[in-house]
């Protein structure tokens, strides 16, 4: 419906010169029949992240039920890309790697991040994005402290993260962090961070 309004305010026409029709639902996820009648629907795991989730209570115990712990993963995901393009970037099956550290959210300080806090990344805040549209660089520790990172934590594993792409030959220049905007975050999400590559195909 939004999307619906804006096309018809601006007045935005397809190529053609024609109205764009009405947008319409488009589910990311493949389906697919389950047993031998095949009368039961099922959907191919667009993320590996849920399995973790449903997980949660034997990964707690297997930690003697204490916080925080962290627990990795590789397996394949399935999108129903509407036109897979750009080599490998949007592609309908890929395999993913990832590490879900939790942490107890009344207490997200981090032991190490005293040795984090001192690294400078480049910074794209939600802010910024929606306002000069430009980038900052500053230490993670001062970017807790001024509330632009939620919290230790998370700037820990940042700068872990940055510091993994520069071992493997990423060209510092070309990486920053981009913050969610508040209609991208999941919903138990209180920040989120992706790290983008500047390429060929843009920031990626």
């Amino acid at each position: 419906k939004e999307l619906d309004e804006l096309l018809k305010k601006y007045k935005c026409k397809a190529p053609s010169g024609n109205d764009f029709s009405p947008s319409f639902p488009f589910n990311l996820m493949f389906q697919t029949s389950i047993g031998p009648e095949g009368t039961a629907v099922g959907y191919l795991r667009p993320e590996t992240a849920q399995g973790l989730f449903v997980n949660f209570r034997r990964l707690l115990d297997l930690n003697a039920g204490k916080m925080p712990f962290a627990a990795a993963q590789v397996g394949l995901g399935f999108r129903n890309e509407i036109s897979p393009r750009s080599g490998l970037l949007r592609v309908r099956e890929f395999c993913m790697a990832e590490i879900e550290h939790f942490v107890n959210s009344k207490d997200t300080s981090h032991p190490r991040f005293s040795t984090a806090a001192d690294k400078e990344l480049v910074l794209f805040g939600r802010d910024d994005q929606l306002g000069s549209g430009k980038t900052k660089t500053m230490s993670v520790g001062q970017a807790v402290k001024d509330g632009l990172i939620n919290n230790e934590t998370l700037a820990y594993f940042m700068v872990r993260t940055q510091l993994y792409m520069e071992r493997i030959g990423m060209n510092p220049a070309k990486l920053r962090f981009r913050q969610h905007l508040k209609t991208e975050m999941a919903f138990y999400a209180n920040d989120c961070w992706d790290l983008e590559i500047q390429s060929s195909y843009g920031w990626v």
